[in-house]
């Protein structure tokens, strides 16, 4: 059985700060309901480098060009780009995705690069 946990966190003075108390507890309890001997893979990911708000902008233009052109609404365009650019997981039959407030530089400019190849593969000129 393969379980997996996504936290989200920040770092205060060297430690980790979770956003609420309900994200510390899953944090904890999350190791509690394996046996000893379990073997772990722990992947865990670091930036202090926010997305630029320009960043952003052009992101949601290119999505909102997007859904106009194909004909999906505005939520439903930026659901595929997410999933397009490997930022949704599913675990119980439940999907998470990133939001894109909380990517970073790199991530922002995956996620622009992958409407502009959706919007090549489409036709649409998004550059």
């Amino acid at each position: 059985m393969k379980n997996h946990l996504y936290i989200n966190a920040t770092i205060v003075n060297g430690e980790i700060k979770f956003k609420s108390n309900f994200a510390e507890n899953r944090f904890k309890k999350f190791f509690k309901q394996f046996p000893d001997d379990s073997k772990i893979e722990i992947f865990i990911s670091a930036n202090d480098k926010k997305g630029a708000l320009t960043q952003l902008a052009r992101l949601h233009a290119t999505i909102r060009e997007l859904a106009s052109d194909l004909g999906y609404t505005f939520e439903e365009m930026k659901l595929q780009i997410k999933r397009r650019s490997g930022f949704c997981f599913v675990k119980d039959k439940i999907e998470y995705c990133k939001s894109f407030a909380d990517c970073d530089h790199e991530e922002l400019n995956l996620a622009i690069q992958t409407c502009i190849e959706l919007g090549d593969f489409n036709g649409i000129n998004l550059r």
